[in-house]
């Protein structure tokens, strides 16, 4: 994990003569440090080279925008459905999606257990983009009720939690705007399956 050697999409070790190099402050500045740190760390197995082009760069950005997004429609749903909607009842989808977290808890404490960082990020980029926002997130959408509220929130939560090792900066932020605790994310525990 600490000698791991930075090349570039090709695999080429990354020169300055090849042209190959990117500068992490230009990137840094122009995506944000979290999608660089994730870029730096999905997919990654321990010992090996670390592929990083700007495509990879622009996909975390794009991951961390996605986030953001997530956070300002939850946002907007605690600010209206939980005052207007008397629907209680906890759905099939939000027990499904609960099952899952009890397993993503479970599946990303155990991989960061074992040092298998880029494995945990990996499976907590996947169920955040492809379980909890495309399914459960439209879910809501359709569906909204304090019930399917209540679930987004919890989930959500618990998803910036496991998310903050690799992507710190964004996490603490919608995590305070979000209102989920009055002490930074950095001190919250760790979450229980």
């Amino acid at each position: 994990h600490l000698h791991a050697r930075v090349v570039d999409k090709q695999g080429q070790k990354m020169s300055k003569s090849k042209g190959n190099v990117i500068d992490p402050l230009t990137v840094t500045e122009k995506y944000g440090a979290d999608a660089l740190r994730l870029a730096l760390i999905l997919g990654v197995a321990p010992a090996s080279d670390i592929a990083l082009g700007e495509e990879k760069i622009i996909g975390m950005r794009n991951f961390c925008n996605k986030l953001w997004n997530i956070g300002r429609f939850i946002e907007m749903q605690n600010n209206t459905t939980l005052q207007t909607s008397n629907k209680n009842k906890l759905s099939n989808e939000g027990n499904k999606i609960q099952k899952q977290l009890t397993g993503l808890v479970k599946k990303a404490t155990k991989a960061i257990n074992d040092y298998k960082f880029g494995q945990a990020a990996e499976i907590l980029y996947q169920f955040t983009w492809h379980e909890f926002a495309d399914k459960y997130l439209e879910y809501c959408k359709n569906n909204p009720s304090s019930a399917t509220i209540k679930i987004l929130n919890e989930t959500f939560s618990t998803l910036l939690k496991l998310l903050h090792p690799f992507i710190p900066f964004v996490t603490e932020e919608l995590w305070q705007k979000l209102n989920y605790s009055k002490t930074a994310l950095i001190v919250e525990k760790w979450p229980k399956f």
